[in-house]
């Protein structure tokens, strides 16, 4: 963890932070990137590019069941892009692989539905000639959605669109153009609503008319922009202590440079303090989603090093967080992969998604505060972890103790009564998921997550 005073980005002082990932199915295919994941029903659902997870067979989309990822019976005939949880219905924006034509979808529990008329791509010319749906929001409550799209039926609607009723209508124009220099298609890619207003953030250089530079803001009657915009790319937005972020490829706003993040400070884009950079020249550095989770905000996407506003760096591969003062790597993170997904599922255990070139990775972390705990004390060793079914539990010698082991939702699955054992082996038939192991015996009790394959 580094801790960074953030008005005049000086180094503060550095201290050691233990918490990391563990990878859920090490040793079993997941064949595409993880992009998003939400809560719906009290249950997580992920999407992306992966047909294969955790062993299960699954169409770009799967669900975390009792402590592990399996295929989820709808199912999708392309990748998807973003989840949305909408008044207890989940709206699924989606990549269009294979026709000249995509839809909204939403699923209400029993089926998967069309949402709408479809839209369609007629203008792009050297990146994509298919449309693509990246963000559905709700805003003065009617649906919103954004995407690469120019036509909608048979209207010409260009990058947004929001629904009438029995329609979709066009936002004052649309989105239209490319920030320069860059791929010349419209490439919206995220929406929020935040004090009565809605805003998107993407590669495109106007909206309404307006030049915006990525990054454009509705307040129900026209459309504005936030300083100078940006200079490539914005992939995500969010708030976070009451002040908006934005991440994405860029590295500049106007003359502030910048490096994948930035601020807004009432009247301009500036760096909060740290920004990434890569490792080689051929590093494609990208931030792409930005959450808050627990009054801290996490930070993913295709990530190799942080720099901080002294020129010192850390590596953090693909996911860092942020309390306003301090930065966590995570032990530098998750090596080797883009991470874009990340939740906080309702036992209160945090999920991340993503992969690279085709290889796709999940992972989890504990309760960060139970977390802390366990690695401070350091009295109980449990291996190997991700495993089998074959564990050792490894402690001081203690006359009298249990060993209990919990699901993900809390329901006892094993406990034993050891007398006296410094080492002590477990065979646990137990399906595949996370555990939480509890070792109790005189004053020691400690929990350990545990990760079967």
């Amino acid at each position: 963890m580094k801790t960074i005073l953030t008005t005049t980005a000086v180094l503060l002082g550095t201290i050691a932070f233990t918490q990391s990932f563990t990878e859920l199915c090490s040793s079993q295919t997941m064949n595409g990137t993880m992009v998003n994941a939400e809560i719906y029903q009290d249950s997580v659902y992920g999407t992306g590019f992966f047909t294969q997870i955790c062993g299960h067979s699954t169409n770009y989309l799967a669900k975390w069941d009792n402590g592990s990822w399996t295929a989820k019976e709808i199912g999708l005939t392309d990748p998807g892009h973003a989840l949305r949880n909408i008044d207890d219905t989940l709206y699924i924006a989606r990549y269009e692989e294979s026709i000249d034509s995509n839809w909204l979808y939403y699923y209400d529990g029993v089926s998967l539905n069309k949402f709408g008329e479809g839209v369609y791509l007629t203008t792009a010319s050297d990146f994509s000639e298919l449309p693509h749906i990246y963000d559905v929001a709700k805003y003065n409550g009617n649906i919103v959605v954004c995407g690469e799209f120019d036509k909608v039926g048979s209207q010409d609607i260009s990058g947004i669109m929001m629904w009438g009723g029995n329609q979709w209508l066009d936002i004052a124009g649309g989105l239209t153009g490319n920030i320069s220099n860059t791929a010349s298609v419209i490439y919206p890619h995220q929406l929020m609503v935040y004090n009565g207003n809605l805003y998107v953030v993407g590669n495109f250089r106007y909206a309404g008319g307006v030049e915006v530079n990525g990054i454009a803001v509705w307040d129900g009657m026209q459309w504005s922009g936030m300083g100078d915009g940006f200079n490539n790319t914005v992939y995500g937005i969010a708030v976070y202590n009451n002040e908006i972020y934005a991440g994405g490829s860029f590295t500049q706003s106007g003359s502030n440079t910048l490096n994948r993040l930035a601020k807004w400070d009432g009247s301009e884009w500036v760096s909060p303090g740290f920004g990434f950079i890569p490792e080689t020249g051929n590093d494609f550095i990208f931030v792409h989603t930005l959450e808050e989770i627990d009054n801290e905000l996490y930070i993913a996407g295709g990530l190799k090093n942080i720099e901080y506003a002294d020129l010192s760096t850390e590596l953090c591969g693909g996911i860092i967080s942020y309390n306003g003062s301090s930065v966590n790597t995570f032990n530098g993170g998750v090596p080797n992969n883009d991470i874009e997904a990340v939740i906080k599922t309702p036992q209160d255990t945090l999920l991340i998604g993503g992969g690279v070139f085709g290889n796709g990775y999940v992972g989890i972390i504990g309760e960060t505060s139970s977390i802390h705990e366990i690695e401070a004390q350091k009295l109980v060793n449990v291996y190997p972890n991700p495993s089998n079914g074959f564990l050792t539990v490894s402690m001081p010698a203690i006359t009298d103790f249990s060993i209990a082991i919990e699901n993900a939702l809390g329901e006892l699955v094993y406990i034993e009564q050891i007398k006296g054992n410094e080492n002590h082996s477990l065979e646990l038939d137990l399906p595949s998921g996370v555990y939480y192991l509890r070792v109790k015996g005189g004053e020691l009790e400690e929990v350990q997550m545990v990760v079967l394959e």
